[in-house]
């Protein structure tokens, strides 16, 4: 038996984060059990307890590469799935009133739904780790504590008891109520308002077209920051996520979707939504904030229990942070496993350090006013404001030079941090740049489709084509 393995540890839901968690502690226990609430499907199809796995998710390059080194046969079972590998630069991606220039970071991408993205983990879960297993169609009721430490988890009447629980049930998590109840301290949340409404529609895609790469559209903070994004994915689908500005109601009238989608700066995803077939209805979702709970600040809470996931850092979906986010948090996990043991009273609050580092980043990103474009929460300082006018510039360079388009991109897939953005060289780069951007000095895109396309949008073939880059490459 390996020596680095004993006792026993629970999971408490299997969305991702609750699957690389197992991943993770089944290098560490000699048995890790995943208890999930929903009874788990055979197919890849949305389930009750994951509601936005119907709309667009997108893998990061930092989530893919944990994975790909957790469960090595992982990409081979997508692919016979049908998930849809692409290069990065064949991606379009318009932002700032433009489409960038088209890098190639040397990672490609695969693009699949949510559903058929944890069948696949659960299913290399359990080939790969015989000492995993999961249990559905089990609810948690709360924890079992005995002193200082959480031994177990009560569901339906039964006890379950474990050496380590770790809390995978999302932003609404109700563990860390019950704590408090217990009279351990809440943790102090962070919320930024972004209010934001995202709607998706599966289309029927046509797989004999060229063109099946990701698209993602962004409107401008500093005007109507309206975003969409498509995503070819298995069953030759679209999954087509618009995201509505805030406070702005996104419609579930077909006819008025399509519309919705026509008033982006660029017309992509208006164009498959006219030439393709529907296969469902509109669905809409609502986000409020984005939401993080500062665990790392705890002064005093339970050994043997953790929260992990949306449970400490949620934000703006339209970023795709969130699975990727889980993954990192899970190896800090492994990490401050190896240095303080299994059952250290000392492991919880290092792993919420190691957390906050992982999530940190994603934060800073998605919920500061460079990335989000509202003024409210992180921003409000002279600071705050010339780095939103930085990254203002960083976005219209991106439309001319490959150099700094790929240095965003690594910032964007969280394999660089955005001070990699700052450097003395990187800035002189941004800011002659980004006077060759089609719309330098007005980063307002117009907020009607065919409006963008007669004032400044070249298209994918022209401001973002290969003789583009081999023109810009150097700046």
């Amino acid at each position: 038996m390996d020596k680095r393995r004993g006792g026993r540890a629970i999971v408490i839901g299997a969305s991702v984060a609750g699957l690389v968690t197992a991943r993770v502690l089944s290098d560490h226990f000699d048995r890790v059990t995943i208890l999930e609430r929903d009874r788990l499907p055979d197919e890849a199809v949305v389930r009750r307890g994951v509601p936005q796995g119907r709309h667009a998710h997108v893998l990061l390059t930092a989530g893919q590469q944990l994975l790909n080194l957790w469960f090595p046969r992982l990409a081979e079972d997508l692919l016979a799935g049908g998930a849809v590998p692409f290069r990065t630069r064949d991606v379009l991606w318009h932002q700032g009133g433009a489409y960038w220039v088209r890098p190639d970071p040397g990672h490609p991408g695969m693009s699949m739904s949510r559903p058929l993205l944890e069948r696949a983990i659960r299913r290399q879960l359990l080939l790969e780790r015989p000492n995993v297993s999961i249990a559905d169609d089990v609810a948690v009721d709360g924890l079992i504590l005995d002193a200082d430490r959480v031994v177990g988890v009560r569901s339906d009447a039964a006890e379950h008891r474990a050496d380590l629980v770790v809390g995978c049930t999302g932003r609404n998590t109700r563990f860390l109520d019950h704590l408090a109840n217990a009279g351990y301290p809440a943790p102090e949340i962070s919320a930024v308002p972004i209010d934001v409404a995202y709607g998706t529609r599966l289309m029927r895609r046509r797989p004999d077209r060229r063109d099946d790469v990701p698209a993602f559209i962004l409107g401008d903070p500093a005007g109507v920051h309206r975003m969409g994004t498509a995503l070819p994915v298995e069953g030759d689908r679209w999954i087509v996520t618009l995201g509505a500005a805030p406070g702005e109601a996104l419609p579930t009238d077909p006819g008025e979707f399509e519309e919705f989608a026509r008033a982006l700066p660029a017309p992509v995803l208006a164009d498959i939504l006219t030439r393709s077939q529907a296969l469902g209805p509109v669905l809409v979702q609502g986000l409020a904030t984005s939401q993080r709970r500062h665990v790392e600040r705890l002064r005093r809470t339970p050994a043997g229990f953790v929260v992990l996931g949306d449970a400490i850092c949620s934000v703006n979906p339209i970023y795709g942070q969130g699975m990727s986010t889980a993954a990192m948090q899970a190896r800090a996990l492994g990490q401050a496993i190896e240095r303080h043991g299994r059952t250290s009273p000392s492991l919880p609050r290092d792993f919420y350090r190691r957390a906050a580092k992982a999530v940190d980043m994603p934060w800073r990103m998605a919920a500061g006013p460079a990335f989000t474009g509202h003024r409210s929460g992180i921003a409000g300082t002279i600071g705050a404001e010339i780095v939103d006018r930085y990254f203002g510039r960083v976005i219209q360079a991106c439309h001319t030079s490959v150099p700094v388009a790929r240095r965003m991109v690594r910032v964007q897939n969280l394999m660089a941090r955005p001070a990699a953005l700052m450097t003395p060289a990187m800035i002189v780069r941004v800011l002659l740049s980004s006077r060759r951007s089609p719309v330098e000095g007005d980063n307002r895109p117009a907020t009607d489709g065919a409006m963008a396309g007669r004032r400044r949008r070249p298209g994918p073939g022209t401001g973002s084509g290969r003789q583009d880059q081999a023109r810009n490459s150097s700046i």
